[in-house]
């Protein structure tokens, strides 16, 4: 078993992997502990894979896994996840984005709070504004479920127990944060410079990082369907007020003819169908925390 286990989600980054490896794994030999480094080749066009490859026959402690097409960020991660064997799991990014040289800073804090999960985070954000715009909304928005989310990078360590847990929600939606706060609700922050991204092309475009924000809302994320409960029992409520106000009106004054009768059918149908969906979404709600394998409890310490 090693001490640390380092995984890197690769995608077309032949302009930067090397230098990349090269800094990771200078970096680690600092720390004088053992470590594995877990690339993840999610389905690049370029010639990562034969990076990788090499890198591999002059390092023992080099895993390369080459997927048969692009799954996604987490997806490749959790792939890495179930390959790794450290007591202490780091993901970072493949475009040195994120320096090496801060892992220790991020193992010290973790040692120190005895905390379970550790976000290393940028001084100052280096996306442009449109990105900062819409993870500003994409983070305020997940709060709603759970105070801690949305906060976070891609440059995470953890603690194996943790990687125990989520690796048990082994399917095809998988997004690492959010399943990581089901077993953890107080995550530590440490604030890092982030270095400018080396790679030419990013690997998410604007359509894919909505795509993925869109996914994870309405496919893992429960909060759309609270939203929707929860306005329909006040339509609700608002339609059978309001058909008792144009009731009471009718008997004492005069209206015209017809006139209460639509406003009362149509006050109680949009009553019924918004109550309706209310409840569709209450059931919802609950299918997809049991789809997720969503945990009623998580045991932290036993003496």
């Amino acid at each position: 078993m090693k001490e640390f286990s380092i995984i890197i989600p690769i995608f077309n980054s032949e302009s930067c992997l090397q230098e990349t490896l090269k800094t990771v794994i200078s970096a680690l030999e600092k720390l004088n502990m053992s470590y594995e480094i877990i690339l993840i080749d999610d389905g690049s066009k370029d010639t990562s894979w034969e990076i990788i490859k090499q890198f591999k026959s002059v390092n023992k402690n080099i895993i390369g896994i080459k997927l048969n097409k692009s799954y996604g960020q987490h997806n490749a991660l959790l792939c890495g996840l179930n390959v790794c064997s450290g007591n202490y799991i780091l993901t970072m990014d493949d475009d040195l984005e994120h320096n090496p040289e801060d892992i220790s800073r991020l193992y010290k804090q973790l040692l120190n709070t005895n905390a379970d999960l550790v976000y290393g985070m940028p001084v100052k954000s280096n996306k442009s504004i449109l990105r900062n715009i819409l993870r500003y909304f994409y983070k305020h928005g997940t709060r709603n479920e759970n105070k801690n989310a949305g906060e976070g990078s891609s440059f995470r360590l953890f603690t194996k127990k943790l990687k125990d847990d989520m690796i048990k929600h082994n399917g095809s939606l998988f997004f690492l944060d959010e399943i990581a706060l089901w077993y953890t609700d107080k995550p530590e922050y440490v604030k890092i410079e982030f270095q400018k991204s080396k790679k030419v092309n990013s690997g998410y475009s604007y359509s894919h990082l909505f795509d993925l924000s869109l996914r994870i809302l309405s496919l893992s994320s429960t909060m759309p369907l609270r939203m929707l409960r929860v306005a329909g029992f006040y339509i609700f409520g608002l339609s059978a007020f309001s058909g008792i106000y144009f009731i009471i009106r009718k008997l004492l004054f005069k209206v015209p003819m017809g006139y209460t009768s639509i406003i009362v059918v149509l006050l109680f149908g949009i009553g019924i169908i918004t109550l309706s969906l209310g409840v569709i979404g209450e059931y919802l709600g609950n299918l997809i925390a049991l789809s997720n394998n969503k945990p009623p409890y998580s045991v932290k310490e036993k003496v």
